[in-house]
């Protein structure tokens, strides 16, 4: 077996991008990061390249695979804190504290595409995602739970000419530039919003840069998204218009299905709902979801069901 640090130096790089973010989290020492993660390369005869920032691997790795397997249960087992990635405003909201037990990412990761990967591949050990855009419900791999539900807004900065109108419809939102991602990055609200002639201006973003996102809706004509929970963290700069978004947004847990009925993935869905809940209070968009476990809502524990 590889020695746990020389794996999650490699791993840390792939998840957390830099040395120092390795350093803070998984307790490495920074001048140790790169020297593990070489000799991990080395061990498994694999090589790593980095592009646009981010890291990849080039070789063939069912080796590597293995063992990320075996570190894995050791985490689940206690022998170092479990991996938890979030959403740029689940992170700071829900996250933080972070729970007993887990580690929290850079939270900043953008796309259903590299999250579902880092937990497929074993590196990160769960993920609070975004609604609507979960793994399928008889995906092999990976199943989901949903704590809440919320409506989506479409947002404009102060001063915007939709706000002027005394009545809207979604033929006058097309006149101005849509924020949108890559292609693929959330499939199911992209194509939602393309129905309705939005997701027009698209950002090229892999991690998520605020000046990007909510900067260009405050700064220019752009229409922009949000939720209940986003616009907690963007405050007063931005503001809903009079349209219902025909797709609901929320947040939901993704696991492997290996750990979905685990004590410890159990006790964090708590501790994650227990905050959702206070925040539902003050934010009556928020519909909360039971927990089909016990100790939560009275009911049988049961495995979380995989969501559509």
């Amino acid at each position: 077996m590889v020695e746990q640090d020389v794996l999650a130096a490699l791993d840390g790089l792939l998840w957390l991008r830099t040395g120092d973010a390795v350093a803070e989290r998984l307790g490495i020492s920074q001048s140790s990061v790169s020297r593990l993660a070489n000799r991990c390369l080395r061990l498994f005869d694999i090589q790593g390249k980095k592009l646009d920032g981010e890291w990849d691997l080039i070789g063939d790795e069912p080796l590597l695979a293995a063992e990320r397997q075996v570190h894995q249960a050791a985490r689940w087992r206690g022998h170092r804190p479990l991996r938890l990635e979030a959403t740029y405003w689940s992170g700071p909201l829900i996250c933080n504290p972070v729970p007993a037990g887990w580690t929290l990412g850079l939270c900043n990761i953008v796309g259903v595409q590299r999250n579902w990967a880092l937990l497929r591949e074993r590196i990160v050990d769960g993920w609070l995602s975004g609604l609507p855009d979960l793994p399928a419900p008889h995906d092999p791999d990976l199943t989901s739970l949903t704590l809440c539900e919320m409506p989506v807004h479409c947002l404009v900065g102060q001063g915007h000419p939709l706000l002027d109108r005394s009545s809207l419809s979604w033929n006058d939102l097309t006149a101005f530039p849509s924020l949108a991602l890559p292609a693929g990055a959330y499939p199911k609200v992209e194509q939602a919003l393309r129905k309705l002639g939005l997701w027009s201006s698209p950002v090229r973003m892999k991690r998520y840069q605020r000046q990007l996102w909510e900067g260009k809706t405050e700064q220019e004509l752009t229409i922009g998204y949000g939720t209940a929970l986003s616009l907690e963290l963007s405050g007063a700069s931005m503001q809903r218009l009079p349209l219902q978004l025909p797709i609901q947004s929320g947040e939901a847990l993704v696991v492997r299905r290996d750990y979905a009925v685990t004590p410890q993935f159990q006790q964090l869905a708590r501790t994650l709902h227990a905050r959702l809940s206070q925040l539902a209070a003050r934010l009556p968009e928020i519909t909360m979801r039971p927990l089909p476990f016990s100790g939560s809502s009275g009911t049988a524990e049961a495995l979380p069901r995989p969501e559509p």
